[in-house]
């Protein structure tokens, strides 16, 4: 037997290579019946625990806490049901009630879960579920000193009457134009199905954009098909930046359709994915640069280079190929959470062939894209790699454009629960790009940390980051708080994009204040203090807030280097869609 498929069958035989929560024991089963192994016999009943623990540890404050129970309800148990893959009458499967665990906490309004396998009286097993509520409220905005002190707001509930909706509506102070106006609304269980659904849209200060998305993700790799439909319109500027200060936009006109689907074929663990999807792409950008200041879009000149409008529709084969296991670890990425890591490696490529079009025929062409991931555990160690890359080429030339790489790799010390160290190097580079399209020294979640402010864009980055974690506790119960400090070095090169800069090595250090609200929360707020230790790139100290959900399989991309991507293609053929 090969090696990897004999640590799959250890995995199907013992359960996860780290003990779960129901199996190994870390803490009771709600009701506090024994815990048994799960070695087929019948479940005579499922019994699921749903609560909201930010509700729960706000009871020393009367009205706070009124507040919040009538802003958050608790998560449906029949929701919750309905993501399980056991059910009553069920031979008991270790490798289901582990993927339901995995599957539960995927979903954005849930911190935790866990489920346990327990004796009951008359001698069988029941299936008890244990779920933790993330915090349901959705409040974000920005405050000047200057008037009008607020300038954004955003508001909105992430589990609307705990049925695992979210809706949100934004607002952003026009600056001489219109107010920006959005809304969105998410479905992850529609009509009751794992499906989900989700509807944007934005009327900008200037332009505005709308998508509908409908899908069935792959949850699981027990699961035998996914499949999405989605489609979508904008019409907006993006920024570029000059080294002198000055942030012209070029407006851009982009819409898209995405319809297709994947089938399993083999064993869960080590797996092909085999697909077809048909996408459609049309942008076009403006051949001028606009200046938008106080009501009035000024006309500065050229753009560099001029953009050719493009109208293109694919024919797309997926193909992914896996061989993983899922380690549960806590605190790795979030504060405390628990989190699904995969072990292994795994594969997943798109091939593209533009189907002909009346009077199109220039924008024929061939896509490729794929990404890699690798993992590896051993003891406090642990190592992780990501690449994702694409591009295409004309049918009528042998030249490449439109190509935008990426890669992650990062390394993780668990010295203990409380106690991690983090070191990554990150690579992001784009060559060709056919749209308006710049990367930032500075981007927030992908840049150098106290080089936010800098004028220099260009075409490739390099980062590489290093962070000491410590978890402090649990202050009344509300959330969980922890310290870090850490060190950003980076640089970037001009590349091709227009008003590329090349930079020096730019290095910054900091320390950061955490926080997991609801406690065991995967969602991580951070403040970060970060001072530069170069001059020059107006480069300053600066305070930012962040508040995201980094446990994802698929590392987030920075914001410069998604806008560069096609919007058609997925971001891994295991996360699609």
């Amino acid at each position: 037997m090969p090696p990897r498929r004999l640590v799959w069958a250890l995995v199907l035989a013992t359960g996860p290579l780290t003990p779960a929560a129901g199996q190994g024991i870390p803490s009771p089963a709600p009701s506090g019946r024994p815990i048994v192994a799960c070695t087929g016999q019948p479940i005579n009943d499922i019994v699921i625990y749903a609560d909201a623990p930010t509700v729960a540890s706000l009871s020393r404050f009367p009205r706070i806490a009124a507040v919040a129970r009538a802003l958050h309800a608790t998560t449906r148990t029949e929701l919750i049901r309905r993501f399980l893959l056991l059910d009553r009458g069920d031979p008991c499967n270790e490798l289901r009630r582990a993927e339901s665990e995995r599957i539960l906490r995927a979903q954005p309004f849930i911190a935790e879960a866990d489920a346990f396998v327990v004796q009951n009286e008359g001698g069988g097993v029941d299936l008890e579920v244990r779920t933790s509520d993330e915090a349901a409220i959705v409040l974000g905005g920005s405050v000047r000193a200057a008037a009008p002190h607020v300038t954004s707001l955003l508001v909105g509930n992430a589990n609307v009457g705990g049925e695992g909706v979210y809706i949100s509506g934004s607002w952003r102070d026009g600056a001489g134009f219109r107010d920006g106006l959005g809304g969105r609304l998410i479905d992850h269980q529609f009509m009751g199905r794992p499906w989900t659904f989700a509807l944007e849209g934005e009327r900008a200060s200037l332009g505005g954009t709308w998508r509908v998305e409908g899908a069935h993700p792959f949850l699981t790799d027990l699961q035998r098909v996914a499949w999405r439909v989605g489609v979508g319109r904008s019409n907006g500027y993006v920024e570029l930046l000059q080294s002198d200060g000055v942030r012209p936009n070029v407006a851009v006109q982009r819409g898209f359709f995405d319809v297709g689907g994947i089938l399993r074929v083999g064993n869960p663990g080590r797996l092909n994915l085999f697909g077809f999807s048909v996408t459609g792409l049309e942008e076009r950008a403006g051949n001028r640069l606009t200046l938008p200041d106080s009501g009035v879009v000024a006309d500065i000149g050229p753009v560099p280079s001029p953009y050719t409008p493009h109208h293109i529709v694919r024919a797309n084969a997926l193909l992914g190929v896996r061989d993983i296991v899922f380690e549960r670890i806590e605190g790795l990425d979030a504060l405390t959470a628990a989190q699904d890591v995969p072990i292994g490696f795994q594969v997943g490529t798109l091939v593209g062939r533009s189907l002909p079009l009346p009077r199109e025929r220039e924008d024929e062409d061939v896509f490729l894209a794929g990404d890699l991931y690798v993992g590896a555990s051993s003891g406090i160690s642990m190592s992780r790699l990501q690449l994702q890359a694409e591009g295409r080429r004309p049918i009528a030339s042998r030249a490449w454009d439109g190509v935008i790489a990426t890669g992650r790799l990062t390394h993780y010390l668990r010295f203990t629960p409380r106690h991690r160290n983090m070191v990554a190097l990150e690579f992001s580079g784009a060559y060709r790009q056919r749209t308006p399209f710049q990367l930032l020294l500075g981007v927030p979640e992908g840049g150098v940390r106290g080089y936010e402010q800098s004028y220099f864009a260009g075409g490739q980055r390099l980062v590489g980051r290093a962070e000491e974690r410590y978890v402090l506790g649990s202050p009344f119960g509300a959330g969980e708080l922890g310290v870090a400090s850490f060190v950003d070095v980076g640089r970037q090169w001009a590349g091709d994009v227009p008003f590329g800069t090349t930079t020096p090595v730019k290095a910054s250090l900091g320390v950061s204040l955490l926080a997991a609200i609801p406690p065991k929360s995967a969602r991580l707020w951070r403040a970060d203090l970060a001072f530069p230790l170069s001059s020059g790139a107006n480069a300053r100290w600066t305070l930012s807030f962040t508040n995201a959900d980094r446990t994802a399989f698929v590392f987030r991309n920075a914001r410069d280097v998604a806008g560069g991507r096609e919007i058609t293609v997925p971001s891994s053929i295991f996360a699609w869609p």
